[in-house]
């Protein structure tokens, strides 16, 4: 991806290119997706960051977004049911 992007049902994992400016994936709504989970990498060198954001207030680790901000850095992310967790 090398825009902001909506992560669906059919994705697991997300590379993204933020050489063009800063990215923006947002996660879905945790309600109803149990055992879901995300590997999101960082592909480009420059200093632009991929920015994972959750759904409305919810959380990722109890933060409200988190950021990839070096060349090939991932997370890889799980959902509980009501919040996402870093694995």
């Amino acid at each position: 991806k090398t825009c902001a992007y909506t992560a669906t049902a059919s994705d697991y994992t997300i590379l993204v290119s933020s050489s063009g400016g800063a990215v923006t994936i947002t996660l879905p709504a945790a309600s109803g997706v149990s055992g879901r989970v995300y590997v999101i990498k960082k592909t480009d060198a420059t200093a632009n960051a991929v920015t994972i954001d959750p759904n409305g207030a919810e959380t990722v680790d109890g933060q409200a977004a988190m950021s990839i901000t070096t060349q090939y850095g991932s997370l890889t992310i799980v959902c509980d049911g009501s919040t996402w967790w870093v694995i």
